[in-house]
């Protein structure tokens, strides 16, 4: 096969994939999922984890769609709802909604990829398995090179992340052990429920869509 064969191979494979993504049925679900997640990004529980984490499940729809539609899908409703809520509601300076974004589609994109290939019956411990070990991995790197010193700067200065941080978690002590007894455990529990929340969520609507 010539490189201009490949080529054409590529763009039209291109084609196909990005009529699927915005066909009208899938335009119409990836509205009316990003509304649920962006939704459910405004119910706030009573606490947030080391001052500033707070556990909501606005990922789910995405995931879901994402298995659905295909992993484009959950990476596109991932970005929706952030950017209404950056626009609207955002309490953060848009840095909670960049974080969110980032993170969010570091779970949803290898668990929808690998959920949509495999089969039987490990698949659902293996493809959010191992999105939510990249998760981890993601959200400790782009927190301590991005999003926390972003969130230094919004609310003036690293001293006062860490003193929001250390009360619950006496260890917290810089940039490094926030990320390491703050955000990495924070994300691991995040995973693994929403790894079991999307799926019984996904086994309910299975037969429907």
């Amino acid at each position: 096969m010539t490189n201009q064969t490949k080529t054409e191979h590529l763009k039209s494979a291109t084609a196909v994939a990005s009529k699927e993504i915005f066909s009208t049925k899938n335009l119409v679900m990836i509205a009316f999922l990003s509304a649920i997640a962006y939704v459910l990004m405004l119910i706030h529980l009573p606490f947030k984890f080391i001052g500033f984490l707070e556990l909501e499940f606005s990922d789910v729809p995405a995931i879901v769609g994402g298995i659905f539609y295909g992993p484009a899908v959950g990476v596109v409703i991932e970005l929706i709802k952030n950017l209404i809520k950056a626009i609207t509601a955002s309490t953060t300076s848009g840095v909670g909604e960049l974080a969110n974004f980032v993170i969010g589609s570091s779970f949803v994109l290898p668990a929808c990829i690998l959920f949509r290939r495999m089969k039987g019956k490990g698949r659902t411990w293996v493809s959010f398995g191992v999105a939510t070990l990249l998760m981890v991995a993601v959200g400790g790197l782009a927190n301590y090179f991005v999003m926390i010193p972003l969130y230094a700067v919004a609310f003036g200065g690293m001293e006062n992340v860490i003193g929001v941080a250390s009360p619950m978690v006496p260890a917290i002590k810089d940039l490094g052990t926030i990320v390491l007894y703050g955000i990495t455990p924070f994300n691991i529990v995040k995973g693994i429920l929403m790894g079991v929340v999307s799926y019984y969520v996904y086994k309910s609507l299975r037969s429907r869509i």
